[in-house]
């Protein structure tokens, strides 16, 4: 028998709904107990918002740990990335003061995404209403491996080893899919082949991160290290598990940040969840609490499609005033401009829906969740004066429940206390905490990791 008291273990943080639950907010609160924090997943398709003394950040692909010096951060042979905006991400958090030196590790045997990519997932993403970033061509071409006689899927370490040479396959793949959508594509030729006239100045402000060691996070574990797995995406949007084809492109479930993250499982300790109180969705697909349902989804569409955000809702609502509306599209209007629910990366509108516990249920029961954090309950609130007079709540797939409304001048650990015990209820399982704001320190935590409480069930 080995002796195993010295090693270290990993937790796995996830979202439990569509994406933008505030993950960012939570590893920024916890990095202080952990030595690594790792990606696993996805690519620039994540934009992770941070509210930290040192000013506010959206990260893409670098783990949320960055303004934590102590915190190594680990980018995982899983992520499909974006050399181009890891370069122009590493110069923001540059500006901010933080030296990623000798902190940052990426495995090189992370997928690359090319222009060929990006150019298949502008002219075809907008059925499933992705973000146009490549990921889901990347990942296909990883699976694909290689068409005609020549590889489709270049991982870093390759380019590294020869960048013209990766440049060349990569202009030959993107003139091929050029040729292949003709006259429609003629807009994206210089605007995707400008790329390829950088790389070497991205492989040069990226190399120094990069390890050959597939090995390098289990090592690290093995003598002691806590490692937190920083999930992008969420697992509503699990390209298995999530409703086909609305889906992300990679695996956002807990099990497989020990794939993506180059980890054995046997470290695995916890699986942290977080939702938020007031859901929202980016893209297209089903979202059963959405307030106004198809309508609402219909508008989400032309939005899109006429690139009406945030700056035009502004100018055409009085989000106040729709508050009161007794039609639930028109509030969920107001609660986006409210909670300013539009895309970090994107600047599109999210989809707003109520708090549907029935969905959380089915997470947190599927995937083994210990603890959720429950974010943006502050918001809860904008319901006081809402058609339901409180706060709605979907328990079952034809049930809704409507608790009392909170007060935002008494969000204190009493006023909160009847909404916690009924979703711990409903859930199974504890809440650790609840977000009252987008700052850190705007996080009411009830226990900690570790302790006496953090593995009980919640019963009725």
């Amino acid at each position: 028998m080995h002796d195993n008291s010295d090693r270290g273990y990993a937790d796995v943080l996830v979202g439990l709904q569509y994406g933008d639950e505030g993950k960012a907010k939570i590893i920024d609160l916890l990095a202080a107990d952990y030595d690594v924090i790792a990606r696993f997943n996805g690519g620039a398709n994540a934009g992770h918002t941070i509210d930290s003394p040192a000013g506010r950040v959206v990260l893409q692909q670098v783990p949320s740990g960055v303004f934590h010096p102590h915190c190594q951060l680990y980018i995982g042979s899983g992520c499909a990335l974006n050399l181009w905006k890891l370069r122009n991400e590493l110069q923001l958090i540059r500006s901010t003061g933080v030296d990623l030196s000798g902190r940052l590790v990426i495995s090189d045997r992370c997928a690359v995404v090319q222009p060929a990519h990006f150019i298949v997932d502008e002219l075809n993403g907008g059925d499933i209403g992705t973000t146009k970033n490549g990921i889901g061509p990347a990942y296909a071409d990883r699976a694909f491996r290689v068409r005609n006689g020549a590889r489709t899927n270049l991982q870093l370490r390759d380019v590294l080893a020869d960048p013209e040479q990766a440049k060349a396959a990569m202009l030959a793949a993107a003139e091929a899919e050029l040729d292949r959508y003709g006259a429609g594509a003629t807009s994206l030729r210089r605007t995707q082949l400008d790329h390829l006239d950088s790389l070497t100045d991205c492989l040069d402000g990226i190399r120094e991160f990069v390890t050959t060691d597939r090995s390098y996070l289990g090592q690290r574990v093995a003598a002691g290290a806590r490692v937190l797995f920083e999930g992008a995406q969420s697992l509503m949007l699990d390209v298995v598990q999530g409703d086909q084809p609305f889906v992300t492109a990679s695996h956002t479930v807990p099990g497989h940040a020990y794939v993506g993250g180059d980890l054995p499982p046997q470290y695995h300790r916890y699986t942290i969840g977080v939702a938020k109180a007031v859901v929202s969705r980016v893209g297209n697909g089903p979202f059963p609490s959405e307030l106004g349902a198809e309508r609402s989804e219909a508008y989400f569409t032309e939005a899109c499609r006429s690139s009406r955000g945030k700056a035009e809702e502004r100018a055409d609502y009085d989000a106040r005033a729709l508050l009161s509306s007794a039609d639930p599209m028109e509030l969920g209007i107001a609660l986006r401009m409210l909670t300013h629910e539009y895309g970090s990366g994107t600047g599109r509108p999210r989809r707003i829906g109520m708090l549907d516990l029935n969905q959380l249920r089915d997470m947190v029961t599927s995937f083994g969740v210990d603890v959720v954090y429950l974010n943006k309950v502050d918001c809860l609130s904008l319901y006081k004066d809402s058609l339901y007079r409180g706060i709605p709540v979907q328990v079952a797939a034809t049930r809704i429940e409507v608790l009392p409304p909170i007060d935002l001048d008494d969000l204190t650990q009493d006023g909160l206390r009847e909404l916690r015990t009924f979703v711990e209820r409903e859930l199974g399982v504890p809440i650790i905490g609840v977000g009252l704001g987008p700052e850190r320190d705007k996080t009411l935590q009830f226990f900690q990791l570790g302790g006496d409480q953090e593995r009980r069930k919640v019963t009725a």
